[in-house]
């Protein structure tokens, strides 16, 4: 029996240190893993890792859980450890606090989504229908949402913000493909809006405001997300907190910048 449990422990223990600790959230230059081959942007990295960096290279490593992140700068080799990285080689990384996440599970999430994403690359773009884009069926990290929806055709529209039992909260009639309600919304709230052209409804949609913790987050991760990797970890939060939406506008931002990661525009586009 003792030695059951003693074996059960060990399997346990190794489950866990296999278990990644960290991820790439910034990637420059030629980096590699140790016996595993070129290093990805998002990778997720393991206790026991050892990353070789060539001259010039650049890695930002964010342990997600804690909002801790080091930048490695090449040439050097490093090892990642449950809760740091260290230089076996080359110059010590800087460290720094970025935002955390509550379930550092969202970056596995997230980059097979990407994964997944970069393999339809290809798929043809439909083309373009009156349709709501945002926000729908998504939880939103703002008290005052602009409403945005694709019309095909020039034309006047009235826009409908309803509470969740169908009550009229705003109305207006705009021309354009957006509008912000003059009112400012409850947090931890769920809304529906509406868009109604002379030929019928556009459609109908549902949203959720954050809770204000939530929204004291997301402000703080905003206001801090000065550089590239800050911005990758604003847009995990994001996806953390439910905000499907914002963050693949995050991701969209970031694309611009990065086109050498493909990964971002993946990230970007709405899911299949």
């Amino acid at each position: 029996m003792r030695a059951a449990l003693a074996i059960a422990a060990a399997a346990f223990s190794f489950a866990a240190s296999a278990a990644p600790v960290a991820f790439v959230a910034d990637l420059q230059g030629n980096a590699s893993i140790e016996g595993d081959g070129k290093l990805n942007f998002l990778a997720e990295l393991n206790a026991g890792t050892r990353l070789l960096l060539g001259t010039g290279a650049t890695v930002a490593v964010t342990y997600a859980a804690t909002g801790t992140e080091f930048t490695l700068r090449g040439p050097g080799e490093f090892l990642v450890s449950d809760s740091e990285v260290k230089a076996d080689k080359g110059a010590p990384p800087a460290k720094r606090q970025v935002s955390s996440l509550q379930d550092a599970g969202v970056v596995a999430r997230v980059s097979k989504t990407a994964t997944a994403s970069l393999r339809m690359r290809n798929v043809s773009t439909p083309p373009a229908r009156n349709a709501l884009s945002y926000p729908v069926d998504t939880k939103v990290a703002t008290l005052q949402p602009e409403l945005r929806w694709t019309q095909v055709a020039r034309e006047g529209v009235e826009v409908k913000l309803l509470d969740a039992n169908g009550k009229e909260l705003w109305k207006g009639s705009v021309d354009s493909g957006a509008a912000r309600p003059a009112v400012k919304l409850s947090a931890a709230t769920r809304y529906k809006w509406t868009v109604l052209t002379p030929k019928g409804a556009i459609g109908e949609a549902q949203f959720e405001t954050l809770p204000a913790d939530a929204l004291m987050k997301v402000a703080k991760s905003k206001s801090s997300a000065k550089g590239f990797s800050e911005r990758v970890m604003h847009a995990f939060v994001l996806h953390d907190l439910g905000a499907t939406q914002e963050a693949r506008a995050a991701w969209a931002e970031l694309a611009k910048e990065r086109p050498d990661l493909p990964e971002l525009a993946a990230l970007a586009r709405p899911a299949p």
